[in-house]
């Protein structure tokens, strides 16, 4: 069943993505704001870490592309895994989500276009930037 949903979600993708054509300069920026906004309710839904996939110590990067057609349906599909099914579904999830919950820029509506998420999932936080201090 899952291969179905998936053949589906893919064909579905590919419809909405072979609509898209390069964006002229006004809508790049429009789907840069898009994008920009998708990526932070990305980060806000994004919750827990799957429990599973922290006891097993699993952790990778996964890239969603969210095709947008004509119509503004909102297509997500894994475009890279993680390597591990439980945080590719986490990623797919929390996507479509936030992608169900943008809402459409009014010079948006009407154009197909494509954009993409990366997700990554890593036990430990990204190490932070210390500011440089200088001796005299």
């Amino acid at each position: 069943m899952r291969a179905v949903l998936l053949a589906a979600s893919l064909i579905l993708a590919f419809d909405a993505w072979s609509q898209a054509s390069e964006p002229d300069a006004d809508h790049r920026a429009d789907i840069a704001r898009f994008r920009a906004r998708l990526a932070a309710d990305v980060q806000r839904f994004k919750g827990r870490y799957p429990p599973e996939a922290r006891k097993q110590g699993l952790e990778g990067t996964a890239v969603v592309l969210v095709a947008v057609d004509t119509e503004g349906r909102r297509i997500c599909t894994l475009k890279k895994s993680t390597g591990h099914d439980v945080l590719d579904e986490k990623a797919l999830a929390v996507v479509k989500y936030a992608a169900s919950n943008v809402p459409m820029p009014d010079a948006l509506r009407g154009v197909a276009f494509s954009t993409e998420i990366r997700l990554q999932f890593a036990l430990k936080p990204a190490a932070k930037l210390q500011k440089a201090s200088f001796v005299r």
